[in-house]
């Protein structure tokens, strides 16, 4: 096998695995209240330029707190 196809098959695998984690990661956030607000305090949150904001905490303290 020529070493430029194990390549592309090698990436090809890696974004389907990409591809499969972020599904499952997505689909087990709850989505609670605005999309645009902190899950655990509500602060109000800027807009991120690459996803919907589903899911998002604030700071590491608010990411612990709702991961307990």
């Amino acid at each position: 096998m020529h070493r430029s196809l194990l390549r592309t098959k090698l990436a090809a695998s890696r974004t389907k695995v990409a591809t499969k984690v972020t599904e499952r990661a997505t689909s087990m956030v709850p989505i609670q209240g605005d999309a645009h607000t902190c899950l655990v305090c509500k602060r109000k949150m800027r807009f991120s330029r690459n996803g919907s904001g589903e899911g998002r905490v604030c700071s590491p303290r608010c990411a612990k707190a709702w991961s307990d």
